[in-house]
């Protein structure tokens, strides 16, 4: 196997982050060899669609990916996306107002403001079904910038972020808060609660094989308390249950 995007998450000076930590135990109980390619994001999404043996971790699984690539079963799962926005943002006096007291935004009205933030999206990133269908309709409006992401670091809109050049942007939680800037959060009405996350691979017989024997390794390893412990780490605590639930759910090990 070999692993193209992400492959920042696997260099030895990479920070112990819990996704980082979740797939070098995974990959310690693959049962065959694997070796890591640093190509640029576009470029290793290319790539993986005519390699034979060539994966991506730490992806959503949609049905336009799933036309070209396999998935394995999910490795982990995150929290909800949200909105964020600099602590010092023009913005938060509109964006209290709208969320209100349960500090959950529609992203919906959002984007339908004339003053609206001007919110910036990846292009080659799911952010899930409802979201990604939202801001595809609204591509051409003055309140979102978007941009293809070469990075294969996770939040890489966060420095655009911190540079002022777009007011928010979405992104997990926990990835936001390794920026250097100060921080706000809301979250966001038409997020999906919870986002498993899988390895897409390339398809073809021996893609296959490679996915066969990467189901085996999270198998393993999803029964382990330490591994659930870990996926579960940036989950808030009132909600680990339910994310527990539905992952080993979507692994077919609970009813």
């Amino acid at each position: 196997m070999v692993i193209v995007d992400a492959v920042s998450l696997l260099q030895p000076q990479a920070q112990p982050t819990n996704e980082s930590l979740l797939l070098r135990q995974l990959l310690q109980a693959y049962p065959a060899d694997y070796s890591i390619v640093d190509l640029s994001r576009n470029r290793a999404r290319e790539w993986v669609k005519t390699a034979d043996n060539a994966c991506m971790p730490w992806l959503k699984k949609t049905a336009a990916r799933q036309q070209d690539f396999l998935f394995t079963l999910p490795y982990m799962i995150e929290a909800a996306l949200q909105l964020v926005v600099a602590a010092d943002s023009d913005a938060l006096p509109l964006l209290d107002r709208l969320s209100g007291n349960n500090n959950t935004l529609s992203l919906t009205h959002l984007l339908q403001l004339k003053q609206a933030p001007l919110l910036g999206i990846e292009l080659n990133r799911t952010y899930g079904n409802n979201i990604d269908s939202l801001v595809s309709q609204r591509y051409a409006s003055w309140s979102i910038y978007t941009r293809t992401s070469s990075s294969n670091e996770t939040g890489s809109m966060l420095p655009m972020l911190e540079r002022g050049f777009i007011d928010a942007t979405l992104e997990y939680r926990k990835v936001a808060e390794r920026s250097a800037m100060s921080l706000r959060y809301y979250a966001i009405q038409e997020a999906e609660p919870f986002n498993l996350v899988y390895f897409a691979c390339s398809k073809g017989e021996r893609g296959q094989r490679v996915v066969n024997l990467l189901n085996e390794s999270i198998k393993l390893k999803s029964q382990q308390v330490a591994y659930q412990q870990l996926v579960l780490k940036s989950i808030t605590e009132q909600n680990q249950p339910q994310a527990l639930h539905i992952w080993l759910q979507a692994l077919q090990l609970v009813p």
